[in-house]
């Protein structure tokens, strides 16, 4: 809500297709990360089911979010580097492997 409260305001006109274009990013980014969530109970099942103890599990998702931290600020660097549709993928496949590797 900030950010949209804050963003620059000009008279120019988007360009055509452009309001569709962020329907359809906005849409599918809100599934994806709507779906990241609703994992989370599940692998703290996963991990209990393993014989981990909540402190321990806790542990795991603190450092989870500190490795998105960390990679995160690299993440743009790669981008610019190998595209944004090559990071995306490697992403999409990174995360495949991930969820298949928790089974």
């Amino acid at each position: 809500v900030l950010a949209y409260l804050a963003r620059p305001s000009t008279n120019d006109a988007c360009p055509k297709g452009f309001r569709r274009f962020q329907v359809v990013y906005l849409s599918t980014w809100g599934l994806c990360v709507a779906a990241d969530w609703l994992q989370g109970p599940f692998v703290y099942a996963l991990y209990s089911d393993y014989g981990f103890t909540g402190k321990e599990i806790a542990e795991f998702f603190v450092a989870g979010f500190g490795s998105s931290l960390v990679f995160g600020s690299f993440v743009g660097t790669f981008c610019d580097r190998f595209g944004r549709k090559r990071a995306c993928i490697v992403y999409c496949v990174m995360c495949s492997v991930s969820c298949m590797a928790k089974h």
